[in-house]
């Protein structure tokens, strides 16, 4: 008896310890940005750009969004995407003025252009939150 709840116990801690979180898709993304309405533009590609460099292998889609810049990593993993975020900060983007969102395996970035707000930090939220 004692041997039965040992294994169940053992299969528990080992369930818990499974991730259960989807891997999103990039379009996915896409389509709860755009059901916030927002308006997503194909941005131009600038191979110096700190961000448009890749991490980890995964280059990232950028599109004009308002008056900045947004970038989707889209990671096999959420640990890969942990640890993607961790590698990217190990790089000099403390200049430049942007904010980060995770979700799943997906790692945003925000670069603020001229106007730096509130309003469009929030509408990011609510897309990512329905996903």
């Amino acid at each position: 008896m004692r041997i039965h709840i040992m294994i169940i116990l053992f299969l528990m801690v080992i369930a818990g310890c499974t991730s259960t979180t989807k891997a999103l898709t990039l379009e996915q993304v896409i389509a709860a940005f755009q059901d916030e309405e927002m308006q997503l533009h194909k941005a131009d590609g600038n191979e110096e750009n700190i961000f448009q460099q890749g991490i980890n292998e995964v280059t990232p889609s950028f599109y004009q969004l308002s008056d900045g810049v947004i970038y989707y990593y889209i990671f096999n993993s959420e640990k890969e995407r942990i640890k993607g975020r961790e590698d990217f900060y190990h790089r000099p983007v403390e200049f430049v003025k942007h904010q980060a969102f995770v979700i799943n395996n997906v790692l945003i970035f925000y670069v603020y252009g001229k106007k730096q707000g509130d309003e469009l930090d929030q509408k990011i939220k609510a897309a990512i939150s329905k996903l």
